[in-house]
């Protein structure tokens, strides 16, 4: 019985102590192993490639999944067990028994272990369970995140893992399919929430984060709304000021269309929701980013910089001795220089800029149940108010009547609206 750190610099990471204390079984190859996953979170990508990593040294013949009912909404219910049955297939085919259970409850099961138990003729032989922090992901499971986990061979405790996992099995065992939601409103209300996306709109222009910012003198505010000496040097006039010395001007426009906004989100006061697979559709056509980031990189190119940033200290120390801006410190504009490479390197950020809108997934966990209970509460308010057209509003009110969330899915023919006609 020993106490491990899971990490990859610190310690162990799980998935390579796992592996390496089936090494010291005997008969590893000739026995049945059955490999117990117990997890609050899962991705569910590893399953597949780890077990055959397992089945390098160990005949395994069982696996058995049980997670939190929560995570089927990351990619909503259907596309979950989709994607079970899939991973069940591909194990099949190498003579590995796959099952699976998600586990329901009005708080998180938060619960984490593993186990090998190896048996013969019905029996545990051999074997060992880890109960730890670390659940069956990427940053948990490989080492990423510093967890903790206590190993223990004895028979007693392996016989108390399998019976405590057969009872959650049983008892807080649920299936993926909408019955579950007749019979829970709040799992319901959830299971919705989290098939969309929240989008926000992504505030001020490309212009204000490239220009370089100073504060004006006195004398300078004295000439007006912005000093005629500055305005031909490329300064703009706002809450700050700043001198744009950048060529910003062929970059492509957003494309986001408003028909888009008004017929596939309703507005909430987290952001206007969404339906997952709508802004997927969307977000397939927006070839134009991969230019926009192109064209700001041929923009902002080491070269061009270098020439810019001679002539704008030529320019600030200018001004400063007119006293039309404030003093800066000597590395003003070194840092401007600094920020446009981290900008230049930041992809994600140049999309935002491009398409206009940034979404993000339900802030919420599944226990945070009056914050669930006050967003959706808001959504349906904001459909019962809405007079106009809109196809996400006419599926959701479907979706409620029959307690299905699975109805909010697009038709193709949405899609196809998607993509051609906006």
């Amino acid at each position: 019985m020993s106490l491990y750190i899971l990490n990859k610099k610190h310690g162990t990471p799980t998935k390579d102590l796992i592996r390496e204390r089936t090494l010291s079984f005997d008969r590893k190859k000739q026995r049945r192993h059955e490999f117990w996953i117990l997890t609050c979170y899962v991705d569910l990508e590893l399953i597949c490639g780890y077990v055959k990593y397992l089945a390098k040294e160990i005949r395994i013949t069982d696996v058995f999944l049980a997670f939190n009912f929560s995570e089927i909404y990351k990619n909503g219910p259907k596309s979950t067990e989709e994607k079970l049955i899939s991973i069940q297939n591909d194990l099949n085919k190498i003579k590995i028994n796959f099952e699976w259970k998600t586990l329901a409850s009005s708080k998180l099961v938060h619960s984490k272990g593993y186990a090998i138990i190896q048996k013969s003729d019905g029996h545990i032989s051999d074997g060992f369970t880890l109960t730890t922090s670390a659940n069956f992901t990427h940053p948990g499971f490989y080492g990423e995140n510093v967890e903790l986990g206590y190993l223990s061979t004895q028979k007693k405790d392996i016989k108390d893992f399998e019976r405590i996992y057969n009872h959650l099995w049983e008892n807080l065992g649920r299936d993926l399919h909408s019955a579950v939601f007749k019979d829970e409103a709040y799992l319901f209300k959830f299971a919705l929430l989290s098939s969309g996306v929240f989008l926000h709109k992504w505030q001020g222009s490309i212009k204000q984060h490239t220009g370089i910012k100073y504060e004006l003198t006195s004398l300078a505010k004295e000439k007006g709304s912005i000093a005629p000496e500055l305005a031909t040097l490329g300064f703009d006039a706002g809450n700050t000021f700043t001198r744009q010395v950048l060529d910003m001007n062929d970059l492509p426009q957003k494309e986001v269309p408003g028909s888009f906004i008004k017929k596939f989100t309703i507005e909430t006061y987290w952001g206007r929701w969404c339906p997952t697979d709508a802004w997927q559709a969307l977000s397939e056509i927006f070839n134009g980013a991969s230019e926009f980031i192109k064209k700001f990189e041929a923009a902002t190119d080491d070269l061009t910089l270098e020439r810019v940033m001679h002539e704008a200290n030529l320019v600030q120390s200018d001004l400063i001795k007119k006293g039309l801006i404030e003093r800066v410190g000597k590395d003003h504009i070194a840092n401007w220089k600094n920020r446009i490479q981290e900008l230049r390197s930041n992809h994600r950020c140049l999309e935002r800029f491009f398409i206009g809108y940034e979404s993000h997934e339900l802030p919420y966990s599944i226990e945070q149940i009056s914050d669930i209970e006050e967003l959706f509460a808001n959504l349906k308010e904001a459909i019962d108010l809405s007079k106009a057209k809109n196809t996400t509003k006419d599926k959701i009110l479907i979706a409620i009547k029959k307690s299905d969330p699975s109805l909010i899915k697009l038709s193709s023919d949405d899609i196809y609206t998607i993509t051609h006609e906006q």
